[in-house]
């Protein structure tokens, strides 16, 4: 009997929501929606930027792995790298031989270049 005695009550009340309560909680509800949205564009646009320059290294690593297998070196140059760029190898700097390449790569409007170290055999 309690129960349907409480939902009677309820029933018959003629309590009811303002026209300034219901504002509110529209602008309440708009301002999250919009702050969702923008969260959501910005998080589009870091992935596409990550996407684009994880594709980027791919395209690069590819390129320095021709010039090293001794195919086309097209964009890549090479440097020795000096003692006083890196430390010295703990006495076995006799034995490899460290080179610096740079791959150059466009991207839309840019230019990328990646810098890869990579320790060679030292025959002579």
């Amino acid at each position: 009997m309690k129960i349907i005695a409480k939902t009677r009550a309820v029933l018959i009340s003629t309590r009811a929501e303002t026209v300034v309560e219901v504002t509110v909680a529209f602008l309440v509800m708009s301002l999250v929606m919009v702050l969702f949205a923008q969260g959501m564009r910005y998080a589009q646009t870091a992935e596409n930027y990550a996407v684009g320059k994880t594709n980027d290294c791919d395209k690069a690593m590819l390129k320095l792995q021709n010039v090293v297998a001794g195919k086309d070196g097209t964009g890549v140059t090479d440097k020795d790298v000096t003692d006083e760029d890196m430390l010295k190898l703990d006495g076995k700097d006799d034995l490899l031989k460290l080179k610096r390449y740079a791959v150059t790569l466009p991207s839309g409007g840019d230019t990328n270049t990646f810098y890869y170290f990579v320790f060679d055999a030292n025959l002579g």
